[in-house]
C-alpha cells in the first residue's frame, strides 16, 4: 500500500479534553475567561476528545452552549462513562447506551466518534468476551464506535475479528516512553472499521513522582517525540482511504498537547484553523457557568 495525501475534510486533530489550568498563557490567553476557553479551542483545532463525559454527560443545555461556542464544522468524541467501563464493565449497558444515544442526538452535526476506555483489568477471558459482544450488538450503528483496550491478552486476531464484525475502531495508542519513540507507530494495530482512531497518550509516569504529586506543569513543549510524530505522519498516510480519522494528542506526550497536534498537522498536510483574533474577556458565558473538556 502506497502512502497518499490525506483529505482534509476528514481528518479531525485535537487533544484530550481542552480545560487544563497550565495551559494559560502558554496557549489560552491570560484574561481570556474559562468559559471562552473552548470557543478560543475551536478556532484552532478540528476536534476535541470529551473527558469530561467519562464522569458524567453533559445537560442538553450544556451540550447547546458548547455547539454555540465552538462553531460549525467542529466535532466532539465523548468518552462513554466509566459506570459501565470500569464499574459495570460493560454488564447491564443499556442504561448508558440510552445516555450517549441522547448525547448523540444533542450533538447532531457535532458528534464525532464515541470512545469505549476498557480498564487494564478487563482481559481477553471469556465472561469479558460474552460482554463485550453482547455490549456491541446493544450499541447504535449509528453513532461511530472506537474501543481502547488496555490489556495485552486482547491483541490477537480473533479480538480484531470482533471489532471489525462490528465496524468498532481499533484504537490505536501510543504509550511508549520517551525513549522508545521509535517504536511508534508499530505494533498490533489492526484495522477494523472504516475510521480510524488514534490517541497520542505518552507514558503516564511522567505525570506523578514517586510521592504521587504532580512533577510537571503541562504548559510548553517538553520533551519533544520527532521521531514518533515522524512514524504517525507515514502510518496514516498509508490509511488515508479511511472514511475519517481522528486524532488526540495527551499532555503526556510532549508536555504540552496543542503544540503536539500543531507540530503534527503540517507533517499530515493538514491545515489547522487559524482565528483572526482571540475572543475577548468581556464576553461572557450564555449560562453562567465554565466550559469543561
Amino acid at each position: 500500500m502506497s502512502a497518499r495525501a490525506l483529505s482534509p475534510g476528514r481528518v479531525w486533530l485535537g487533544t484530550c479534553a481542552w480545560s487544563f489550568d497550565d495551559w494559560r498563557d502558554g496557549f489560552y490567553p491570560h484574561d481570556l475567561p474559562r468559559n471562552r476557553w473552548l470557543q478560543f479551542y475551536a478556532s484552532h483545532f478540528h476536534a476535541v476528545e470529551m473527558d469530561s463525559s467519562f464522569y458524567h454527560l453533559p445537560s442538553a443545555k450544556t451540550v447547546s452552549h458548547w455547539e454555540e461556542l465552538a462553531g460549525p464544522g467542529f466535532r466532539f468524541c465523548p468518552k462513554l462513562p466509566k459506570t459501565l467501563s470500569h464499574e459495570k464493565r460493560l454488564d447491564d449497558p443499556a442504561p448508558e447506551i440510552a445516555m450517549m444515544r441522547r448525547l448523540a442526538e444533542e450533538l447532531g452535526s457535532y458528534l464525532g466518534c464515541a470512545l469505549l476506555q476498557l480498564p487494564p483489568s478487563f482481559h481477553a477471558r471469556s465472561h469479558e468476551e460474552k460482554t463485550l459482544r453482547t455490549f456491541f450488538r446493544a450499541w447504535p450503528a449509528e453513532i461511530p464506535l472506537a474501543v481502547e483496550f488496555r490489556h495485552e491478552s486482547w491483541e490477537t486476531p480473533h479480538a480484531a475479528r470482533i471489532l471489525e464484525d462490528r465496524n468498532v475502531a481499533w484504537v490505536w495508542a501510543d504509550n511508549f516512553a520517551l525513549d522508545e519513540q521509535k517504536k511508534s507507530g508499530f505494533g498490533f494495530l489492526p484495522v477494523t472499521a472504516s475510521h480510524l482512531y488514534v490517541r497520542l497518550l505518552g507514558d503516564f509516569r511522567t505525570k506523578y513522582g514517586a510521592d504521587g504529586r504532580e512533577t510537571h506543569r503541562y504548559g510548553k513543549l517538553l520533551w519533544p517525540r520527532d521521531t514518533a510524530l515522524d512514524h504517525w505522519t507515514a502510518k496514516l498516510r498509508h490509511h488515508a482511504d479511511a472514511s475519517a480519522i481522528y486524532l488526540f494528542a495527551n499532555n503526556h506526550f510532549e508536555g504540552m498537547a496543542v503544540q503536539t497536534v500543531q507540530r503534527l498537522a503540517p507533517l499530515l498536510g493538514i491545515d489547522l484553523p487559524r482565528p483572526a483574533t482571540a475572543p475577548g474577556p468581556a464576553q461572557l458565558d450564555l449560562f453562567g457557568g465554565p466550559a469543561t473538556g
